[in-house]
């Protein structure tokens, strides 16, 4: 093959193909085409290496897809098995197959607080990893204090977890609401324990996550008011604490 490339350049319509492949480059007769374009979705872009975790129906990370254009830079999670999923959230089985067409990897029933171990995961090192509203359950039997070191405990494994896999620039995502008893599971002291800074902590609009819906979790369907919100971003910290 490489021999009749070479041999169609030197052939009467040499020009022509000259044309052709001016702005291209080629190496042992492969066309290497240019890199795609980059794109941008708010702290997101194209080039990263992002995981997601705690999916629900996985509009958020169809979202970035979407956006992407390409997501095979992207690895998206649920704790959910595929049939839990599809017997629960209306759209989970279209964004998924969305997300399949467009290159993501989608893994199902992936534990936050273990998923450095994980046999796929574990190894890789990511650019942004990425959990939006963070939920232990809902435990109406248990007081409030008690409620609450079970959502600290989810906090606390997660952010172990993707410290161990976060790239050396990279960042770790937790999307959070940020009044009543949310305030109190104290997202920022706990990653201080896990030697994280606190690179900023921006306020969120779901509107610039355009299908992204927030879902209760846990087998419903409902949506859930997510405001008021912020995203805290994460990275490895330059100095012990």
């Amino acid at each position: 093959m490489a021999e009749q490339k070479d041999s169609s350049f030197r052939e009467g319509g040499q020009k022509k193909e000259k044309e052709k492949v001016k702005e291209q480059v080629i190496f042992n007769s492969t066309v290497a085409a240019a890199p795609p374009q980059e794109r941008w979705i708010k702290h997101y872009s194209s080039n990263h290496r992002i995981l997601l975790v705690g999916e629900g129906d996985f509009s958020f990370s169809t979202c970035l897809a979407e956006t992407f254009g390409s997501a095979s830079n992207m690895i998206a999670t649920s704790l959910d098995s595929p049939a839990f999923l599809v017997r629960n959230y209306q759209k989970a089985l279209s964004n998924i197959m969305e997300l399949t067409i467009r290159k993501c990897k989608v893994l199902h029933e992936v534990d936050a607080t273990d998923m450095a171990n994980h046999e796929f995961l574990r190894g890789i090192k990511f650019d942004r990893i990425i959990y939006n509203f963070p939920h232990a359950g809902f435990f109406k039997k248990l007081s409030r204090d008690d409620q609450l070191l079970l959502h600290r405990k989810l906090v606390s494994l997660f952010l172990k977890n993707a410290k161990e896999m976060l790239g050396k620039n990279g960042q770790i995502h937790i999307t959070h609401k940020t009044n009543g008893f949310h305030k109190e599971w104290h997202v920022e002291s706990i990653a201080r324990r896990h030697k994280l800074r606190l690179i900023e902590a921006v306020q969120f609009c779901k509107d610039d996550y355009p299908g992204y819906n927030t879902k209760y979790g846990f087998g419903s369907d409902n949506n859930f008011d997510c405001n008021p919100a912020k995203t805290y971003k994460f990275g490895l910290a330059l100095v012990s604490y």
